[in-house]
């Protein structure tokens, strides 16, 4: 439903913000002035920011150093990075990773497949397990070319609003939460259970890499990109607005920070 019809008093029972990155906290992947203050207005509020993007890890690192967010669940549910009690930023690894001694030799195989085949993104260079293909150079037909290659290596692939994303196994932005919550209760100090942890966040959301994430928390928020494919979506977030990027992200946390 459109957000004219939020429900104020969710706000006050919301305590986790889990948010994709590109195109829901940025715009055209700059990040403007409006969004970064939303996140320290939701910090100074109370509010905890777990970023969950399909993004790299030296992007995401940059994120813990940079922004007032708590951690980011990396490279689609590869990762977790985050700040530790005495400052440096840790890295840890999805166990579906780290257990699988073929994973590496897969995306290594994709990469032979497809060189100068499709365009990777510019940031490649800076992902630890994650290959990105550029999603604007490839018309229907180069797009269902390399996902039948990425099946033909026993990789999985989701398709963002910039990416092609090459997942070196069944995890997800949703199932990276659920993976390294055992973790970030430990090291946010995060009190509540996972059940009680769903229901006291909202995910934020732009695209169908983050269907997951709708679908696993009782509330959700996409903004106007959601509105504008919802046709494509088979499970719609609670809440939609009708603004882009920064500025819906903005919107949001001034109905969070109880401001309309």
């Amino acid at each position: 439903m459109d957000i004219s019809r939020f429900d104020p008093s969710l706000a006050g029972r919301i305590k986790f913000v889990v948010s994709d990155v590109d195109d829901t906290i940025t715009t055209d992947g700059r990040l403007l002035p409006e969004a970064l203050d939303a996140m320290y207005r939701l910090k100074e509020s109370g509010k905890r920011i777990i970023l969950v993007t399909g993004g790299s890890a030296g992007w995401s690192d940059g994120y813990v150093r940079q922004w007032p967010v708590d951690c980011v669940v990396s490279e689609s549910g590869a990762l977790l990075i985050y700040r530790s009690s005495d400052g440096p930023i840790c890295y840890e690894t999805n166990p579906l990773i780290t257990n699988d001694p073929e994973a590496m030799s897969r995306r290594e195989s994709v990469l032979e497949r497809t060189k100068g085949a499709y365009r990777l993104s510019s940031d490649q260079y800076a992902r630890i397990y994650d290959i990105a293909y550029e999603r604007s150079c490839l018309d229907d037909a180069s797009l269902e070319s390399l996902l039948s290659i990425v099946r033909d290596n026993g990789c999985h692939a989701l398709v963002s609003s910039i990416h092609v994303n090459v997942l070196l196994s069944c995890y997800s932005k949703a199932g990276g939460v659920e993976t390294f919550f055992p973790r970030m209760r430990e090291i946010l100090g995060i009190g509540e259970d996972w059940q009680d942890f769903l229901s006291s966040s909202v995910a934020l959301g732009d695209s169908g890499n983050d269907e997951a994430l709708f679908r696993m928390f009782p509330h959700s928020i996409g903004n106007k990109r959601v509105h504008d494919f919802s046709s494509s979506f088979a499970c719609l977030p609670e809440y939609h607005t009708m603004e882009y990027g920064g500025r819906s992200f903005a919107l949001v946390a001034g109905l969070l920070c109880g401001k309309s």
